[in-house]
């Protein structure tokens, strides 16, 4: 099953990192990967829309990487999210798989 890492749009660091949540969970989306990292803190109600690349308006949701490639992971699990070096690493050696529109609202 994939590992994902989440980038959150607006403030740029790390949101989590699906490592943490893999057991007994099966993603077979970005969708659900940013339903249960947002359900982990108690953020439930939102309205989710996958988007192959961040439409850079302003817009609320995540830049979506994947980091297990080839059978391996390419960066250790996230612990630190505000890390510049982390989310950096994450940016070059991840592959972005696509990006998750968030809101209350209907996404569009």
């Amino acid at each position: 099953m994939p590992r994902y890492i989440l980038i959150d749009s607006y403030s740029g660091y790390i949101f989590g990192d699906t490592a943490d949540y893999l057991n007994g969970h099966d993603f077979i989306s970005i969708v659900e990967a940013a339903q249960l990292l947002d359900a982990s803190i108690g953020k439930y109600g939102l309205r989710y829309e996958e988007l192959d690349r961040n439409p850079g308006t302003g817009q609320t949701g995540y830049d979506v990487y994947r980091a297990d490639i080839g059978g391996s992971d390419v960066v250790p699990i996230v612990h630190d999210g505000q890390n510049q070096e982390t989310i950096e690493t994450v940016e070059r050696d991840c592959e972005y798989v696509g990006f998750v529109l968030t809101g209350d609202g209907k996404c569009n």
